[in-house]
């Protein structure tokens, strides 16, 4: 079942011109959606590449943890007027700490920019703070009379925290969140800072830029397609189809890579999805295929547990291939019980760890790896990429 609806004869005429440029050949009896090819990011990238050389556009990247950076050219108004017809946080006279970090090639920060300029806001981009530096700016932001954020949940909580830390209070209405999922503990840490502040995320990737929203109304981790737009859920990543102008690049049954499936929303709007994780989830440790998703989701579990994540000790055969993989979380549980709960629920990891004893281990930590461009924790991270 798809999320969306496309007439055909429309999205049929756009495949043929995204063919024209770049993109993949349209059989000449396709009939239905299923007749037409996969696209990814080869030709993502051939086709924003072609028309940057007329229009211009900003070089963007995304991947650099698990996999390779994937390079795309995103014209300068990055979709805002198209994404602001149905999502709009921000509005003129608001004042916008911009939390996101101008990283190598990384689009968040610049993507707020332009949405804070076509909402005819004021933004202040400053990038993400340590807890312990927000009090010494706290001045600044009242004289500037702050009232929204933007950045990823593990920034927001950091600056959180030094709002709570400080006994402080910001007046903050709006919150603008995106590019990696909450944990509990930071969602309740940034509310309770803001208790008063709406949340909006954008959903997208690197490549497509805006696909899907959420606002105040919505379930936090539910999203709506925008206009002319069509998904098909799939289990090796769901496919992406879009027409009309204004968008950052045309895409037909584009693999986004996440496992996407329908949703309902109490907000009543249409065309509601849920983002379930990633279709490349899975790690070889000693031969043997097991779930990221899954062991973080246990370990999360257990109680005391704030936030888990694996790092992988490579054995030389793919980069997602483990000779040795170590669970570090934050939290007051004791080592052994997380390791031990991991290993009860999931047998055939159990099964390796007794065959190969030093295969898997678990460690508390202070705080889990981020990744230096982004600021992001990413739920997998190479030993040898620890200083990312």
């Amino acid at each position: 079942m798809t999320i969306g609806h496309l007439d055909w004869s429309q999205l049929l005429h756009h495949a043929r011109s995204i063919s024209e440029q770049g993109g993949l050949s349209v059989p000449p009896n396709a009939n239905r959606i299923d007749d037409l090819p996969i696209s990814g990011p080869k030709e993502i990238l051939k086709i924003t590449k072609a028309l940057a050389k007329t229009e211009g556009a900003i070089l963007m990247s995304s991947g650099g943890t698990t996999g390779n950076p994937k390079l795309a050219y995103t014209p300068f108004h990055q979709a805002t007027q198209r994404l602001l017809q149905q999502w709009k946080p921000l509005g003129s006279g608001d004042v916008l700490l911009n939390l996101f970090n101008p990283g190598r090639l990384w689009g968040a920060h610049y993507f707020i920019q332009t949405l804070a300029e076509k909402s005819r806001a004021i933004t202040a981009p400053v990038g993400p703070f340590t807890p312990s530096e927000v009090r010494a700016w706290l001045e600044t932001f009242r004289k500037i009379e702050i009232n929204a954020l933007a950045g990823a949940p593990t920034g927001l909580a950091d600056f959180a925290l030094g709002i709570l830390d400080g006994n402080c209070k910001l007046n903050i209405k709006t919150i603008i969140w995106m590019a990696e999922p909450w944990t509990e503990k930071k969602f309740n840490t940034v509310r309770m800072a803001f208790p008063n502040a709406g949340f909006w995320c954008d959903y997208g990737s690197v490549e497509t830029n805006s696909i899907a929203v959420n606002g105040p109304e919505c379930d936090r981790d539910t999203y709506h397609l925008l206009a002319d737009q069509l998904i098909e859920p799939d289990d090796h990543g769901a496919l992406l189809t879009r027409i009309g102008n204004g968008w950052t690049v045309p895409v037909i049954r584009y693999r986004l890579g996440d496992l996407i499936r329908q949703a309902t929303c109490p907000c009543g709007q249409p065309n509601a999805l849920l983002i379930e994780g990633r279709a490349d989830d899975d790690v070889s440790l000693c031969s043997a295929i097991f779930s990221v998703r899954n062991i973080l989701a246990i370990a999360r579990e257990e109680d005391g547990v704030e936030e888990a994540q694996l790092i992988l000790t490579k054995s030389g055969e793919t980069r997602k291939s483990a000779s040795e993989l170590t669970l570090a979380y934050t939290g007051i549980t004791e080592s052994d019980i997380v390791r031990k709960r991991i290993l009860a629920e999931i047998h055939n990891l159990a099964s390796v760890v007794q065959q190969y004893p030093g295969a898997f281990s678990t460690k508390r930590v202070e705080r889990l790896m981020r990744v230096k461009r982004t600021n992001k924790v990413p739920p997998i991270i190479q030993a040898d990429d620890i200083n990312l």
